[in-house]
C-alpha cells in the first residue's frame, strides 16, 4: 500500500474519502505485522481522518 498525498486528499469529494476510509480499513487485518505496507495504511488512516474533520488552514478540506 502507498501513502497518498496531501494533495489527492484535498483533491477527494468527502464521499471519496468516506470509500478511502473504509477500504484501507478494510485491508488492514491483511497486512503483516511490522512491514511498510501496514505502516502506510496507518499513515493513510490518520491522513484521512484528519481531511474529514474539517477544512484545514488555507481552504484546503473536502469538497461537499
Amino acid at each position: 500500500m502507498r501513502v497518498l498525498t496531501p494533495y489527492e486528499l484535498a483533491t477527494m469529494t468527502k464521499p471519496e474519502l468516506e470509500a478511502t476510509l473504509y477500504r484501507v480499513a478494510q485491508e488492514l487485518p491483511l497486512l503483516p505485522e511490522g512491514s511498510a505496507a501496514l505502516r502506510a495504511a496507518h499513515v493513510n488512516l490518520n491522513a484521512i481522518r484528519r481531511a474529514l474533520s474539517g477544512p484545514r488552514p488555507g481552504g484546503f478540506g473536502p469538497r461537499p
